[in-house]
């Protein structure tokens, strides 16, 4: 059986809630969208090579305080006290979807304790992230895979929404959005999230919308001294691989490697390949 600890850290007004999974070397991985999904998410071949440490962001999970007012900048300040707080000196911080912000961030404000920063199906421009996604969704998404998103969109609508838990309406608000995240039509992602992560509605509207408005790493990559990685599936829609392969060369030790098969979540819809990319960069590391 792996293993599993938990704690909680003092950072400022709140009690952030650390989990950690599996042996090895640590990487730090932030989430405001709960733990379950990474835990189902990412193989036990990963959690048996490193020890994954899920950070809960402030308001969200069981950690307290409140998102309200907090960027991916302020939250990677959260995180380097977490890291502090558990006497790891130079961190490995993988961050997927919104969370890869997070990241970058981490390695920008924070060189001198990253080890390195890996991107998972995220992009260093949340400002353009949807624009471009859709655009190349209406351009080669086939009928079939349209149609399915316009269902899941008028099922969404068709919700009492009224006495819906907020955290469950955002849920089942990205859950919507499948054909958009997700290569295989059929899976059934909402069986991934193991419930309904706590804090989640507040998170999305204090953090993601907002930062997906205004957060735009690009000019900066090259300030990023650490080693940054950057995974992501080629039909990703909301996060699209365009928008890393196109600056990807101004990191001073970046590379970028593309799942020809995967939607959002390349660590579930590619597992061997992904573990492989993934485990031999660690190693290149060490």
């Amino acid at each position: 059986m792996t293993e599993t600890t938990s704690k909680f850290v003092r950072v400022g007004d709140a009690e952030i809630h650390v989990f950690t999974e599996g042996s090895g070397s640590p990487i730090l991985v932030p989430t405001g969208c709960g733990i379950e999904f990474y835990r189902r998410t990412f193989s036990r071949r990963l959690t048996g090579a490193h020890s994954f440490v899920y950070v809960e962001m402030r308001g969200t999970g069981a950690s307290t305080g409140s998102p309200a007012g907090a960027t991916y900048a302020t939250l990677a300040d959260d995180l380097d006290v977490v890291r502090d707080n558990l006497g790891i000196d130079r961190a490995v911080v993988l961050g997927h979807s919104n969370h890869g912000g997070i990241a970058l961030e981490f390695g920008l404000r924070h060189p001198e304790h990253a080890a390195a920063v890996v991107s998972v199906a995220s992009v260093p421009d949340f400002s353009r992230a949807m624009s471009v996604g859709i655009a190349r969704w209406e351009a080669e998404a086939n009928a079939e895979r349209k149609e399915l998103l316009g269902r899941k969109q008028a099922e969404l609508r068709a919700l009492d929404t009224s006495v819906m838990d907020p955290d469950e309406l955002a849920l089942r608000q990205y859950l919507a959005l499948h054909p958009l995240v997700w290569k295989d039509p059929a899976l059934d992602a909402g069986a991934l999230w193991g419930g309904v992560p706590k804090g989640f509605a507040l998170y999305m509207q204090s953090v993601i919308r907002p930062e997906a408005e205004r957060f735009c790493l690009v000019p900066s990559l090259g300030k990023i001294p650490c080693s940054v990685l950057a995974l992501s599936g080629r039909y990703d829609y909301v996060c699209p691989v365009e928008l890393w392969s196109e600056v990807i060369d101004t990191l001073p030790r970046g590379r970028l490697d593309i799942f020809e098969q995967s939607g959002h979540n390349p660590q579930f819809e590619e597992p061997d390949r992904f573990d492989a990319v993934l485990l031999e960069f660690l190693r290149t590391l060490s």
